[in-house]
C-alpha cells in the first residue's frame, strides 16, 4: 500500500510542477492527435508498437513518469489502451495532460 501511495504522489508532484522530471526518473513524452497519429518522445509510434517503443526507454520501471498528452475529446477507451500498453513495460506513474 506505501508504495502505491508514494506512486500516486510522485505522479501528482510531477503533474502539479512540484517536482521535475530530474526528481522523479525519467519522463516519457507521449503525444496523441487520434488514435491513428501517435508519437513517443517526438517519434512515430503506433498502438502496435507502442509497448516495445516506451519499454525501450523504461531505465528503471520504478522511477519513470509516462505523461500521456491527448485531445479533451478522444475517447477514453484509446487513453486506457495507451495506458495499457505502457503498463505491459512495468510503468504505473502516469500524468496526463489535454491540448
Amino acid at each position: 500500500m506505501k508504495n502505491l501511495i508514494r506512486r500516486v504522489l510522485l505522479a501528482l508532484a510531477l503533474t502539479a510542477g512540484v517536482l521535475t522530471a530530474a526528481e522523479v526518473g525519467t519522463v516519457i513524452h507521449i503525444d496523441v492527435t487520434s488514435v491513428e497519429k501517435i508519437t513517443v518522445e517526438n517519434q512515430p509510434a503506433s498502438l502496435a508498437t507502442l509497448t516495445s517503443v516506451v519499454g525501450s526507454l523504461v531505465k528503471d520501471k520504478n522511477h519513470t513518469v509516462v505523461e500521456i498528452k491527448a485531445p479533451a475529446n478522444l475517447d477514453k477507451a484509446t487513453v486506457e489502451r495507451i495506458k495499457d500498453a505502457c503498463r505491459r513495460t512495468g510503468v504505473t506513474l502516469f500524468s496526463m495532460a489535454t491540448k
